[in-house]
């Protein structure tokens, strides 16, 4: 099992997304940004690591969203999302293509990985 942090970066009704890189697995569908979490290191820790690390902004982790599992080839990869909040800097697209503030009813518009799918539904009841 693969464990990972994911951000859902909310500025009011916006949220932060990244395109992943060209030869990247999914490469050039959207994401929220996030990875994999460190061992020592707790999943809102990891949130905050990798948003700094992959689009150079400080973020605050709210709560938790909620998580997703899938298969992919012979792991399982365990998202956590949690509901963030923008902070400070400049958002930077330093470890993917680009990044863009969307509206949340836009989403839909944007191709995601498909684990991403039940994220973005629940998101566009509750936002």
């Amino acid at each position: 099992m693969i464990p990972c942090g994911v951000a859902l970066i909310r500025r009011g009704r916006k949220f932060l997304i990244a395109q992943r890189k060209k030869n990247d697995s999914f490469g050039l569908l959207w994401e929220f940004p996030g990875g994999k979490k460190n061992l020592r290191e707790s999943f809102e820790e990891c949130v905050v690591r990798e948003v700094k690390e992959e689009i150079g902004i400080d973020i605050l982790v709210h709560e938790k969203f909620m998580e997703v599992r899938r298969r992919r080839h012979q792991h399982i990869i365990w998202l956590n999302f949690f509901l963030c909040s923008y902070v400070s800097g400049e958002s930077t697209p330093i470890e993917c293509e680009q990044v863009r503030w969307v509206k949340v009813e836009d989403l839909k518009n944007y191709p995601f990985p498909p684990s991403n799918d039940r994220v973005i539904e629940k998101l566009l009841t509750v936002c």
